[in-house]
């Protein structure tokens, strides 16, 4: 694509958007500095799918506070 932009469209489930996310962190030092953006996009959907309970009980499983 020589550095050109490509557009694609699909609609992810909450369900497939949470599964990428949970792929995204456990293999996050895998993952190449040029998906950080597509990363991130995945990330902000995933919250903005999750419950506040949900979110609690995720950051709980992480040892976040």
């Amino acid at each position: 694509m020589n550095g050109q932009e490509f557009a694609l469209t699909y609609n992810f489930s909450c369900d497939e958007l949470k599964t990428l996310a949970s792929l995204f962190r456990e293999r996050q030092d895998q993952i190449p500095r040029n998906l950080y953006n597509f990363t991130k996009a995945v990330q902000d959907k995933v919250y903005a799918c999750m419950s506040i309970d949900e979110f609690e009980e995720g950051a709980k499983n992480e040892g976040c506070k």
